[in-house]
């Protein structure tokens, strides 16, 4: 029999690193051994494509809820209707599955931190408190970066030794330097040899903070003339992101706003360099594919993304907020055709020994395999 796992997290269906996450490992785990079952606790949006309904059973709590309720009973309920091996809550929002694990204890539980919606050490004393007392429960605790564990050890007073540490990984399989690609995409768009093309890849909320990004654009073509801003994803900040876009005689006809792209190996191609400019991150799965692509990034320097990013050799780091200094790396990159491949070589080369598909996969069966335990 299969190791039965429940992936527990607060919604399904609208995009982001840890749903790209589950969806590669539903899709490259052993299906022999392994059957995979996702559950969101508040609700399901309308990307549910990602999950291939041969391979996993999605189900919702409380879809119709106008609002967030405690769903620790309903939890309890549907593992105990669902008899899983492993209860795997991610991120806050489906911490209370560690809980209703617990509750019915036939099965391990494990939870695990993938991104910061916030800065942690200005978040409510009891979050803490009930995010400790979550661990303590657990049979196992992780996170996706060094960073993230180190500040969830200091925040909780959780040892820092008991919370281990998976890094994403990147399906080299779909996100790969492609010339073809590029190709097309720049002939879609009617982007001209010389304009210098700058992408961005994730969700319009304020902790992707994509106003420094804009400012850095506006300073940037000051010297640079040629060029273009593509933004690909969609979220509650997308409006007033826009309106700024359309008050700026810079900006205005050179900012694009994609929504959420079909295919985002494609996107990534027909750019000249990625940029991520988040406030606070986990392990980006956008930053690892768009260095899987072979692109030049340069990212902000906060959360893991000193651990993907080795400053001026496979990437460029700015500090969080600082357009100014981001306008001056982008002015750099564009001017120097050499730095732009070196960059993006070992970007590539990267990803490619340190940040494998194959290991995150490998390393989360095995874990699932020893949280099992003597129930295979």
């Amino acid at each position: 029999m299969p190791i039965r796992i429940l992936h527990v997290v607060e919604a399904l269906g609208i995009g982001g690193g840890v749903e790209n996450g589950i969806a590669n490992l539903i899709r490259h785990m052993d299906h022999d051994r392994f059957e995979h079952i996702l559950c969101a606790v508040f609700r399901l949006g309308p990307q549910l494509e990602r999950y291939p309904a041969e391979r996993v059973r999605l189900l919702c709590l409380d879809q119709k809820a106008k609002k967030r309720s405690v769903q620790v009973g309903p939890l309890a309920h549907a593992i105990r209707e669902l008899s899983p091996d492993v209860v795997h809550s991610r991120n806050w929002g489906a911490m209370e599955a560690v809980m209703a694990g617990r509750w019915v204890r036939h099965c391990s539980v494990v939870h695990s931190e993938h991104g910061i919606e916030t800065n942690q050490s200005a978040e409510p004393r009891r979050r803490n408190w009930f995010r400790r007392a979550a661990f303590e429960l657990a049979d196992c605790v992780f996170s996706v970066s060094e960073q993230m564990r180190d500040s969830l050890a200091r925040t909780t007073g959780f040892p820092v030794s008991e919370i281990g540490v998976i890094h994403n990984g990147v399906d080299r399989q779909r996100f790969k330097p492609d010339p073809c690609a590029r190709l097309r995409f720049r002939a879609d768009q009617g982007i001209g040899d010389n304009e210098f093309v700058i992408g961005c890849v994730g969700r319009l909320n304020r902790i992707k903070d994509y106003p420094t990004v804009l400012r850095a654009a506006e300073v940037f073509s000051r010297s640079c003339p040629a060029w273009r801003l593509y933004i690909a994803g969609d979220g509650a900040d997308q409006a007033s992101l826009e309106a700024f876009v359309k008050a700026s005689p810079v900006l205005n006809g050179r900012v694009h706003f994609c929504g959420l792209s079909g295919c985002v190996p494609n996107f990534l191609n027909g750019m000249d360099v990625y940029v991520l400019p988040s406030l606070f991150e986990g392990i980006s799965n956008s930053l690892l594919e768009a260095m899987a692509v072979g692109l030049p990034v340069i990212a902000s320097g906060t959360g893991g993304n000193p651990e993907v990013v080795v400053d001026g050799e496979s990437g460029l780091l700015f500090p969080v907020g600082d357009f100014t200094r981001l306008a001056e790396l982008l002015l750099r990159v564009q001017g120097d055709h050499e730095l732009r491949i070196g960059l993006g070589q070992a970007a590539l080369q990267r990803v490619t020994e340190e940040f494998s598909l194959d290991a995150m996969i490998g390393n989360y069966e095995q874990m699932y395999r020893e949280l099992a335990g003597g129930r295979k």
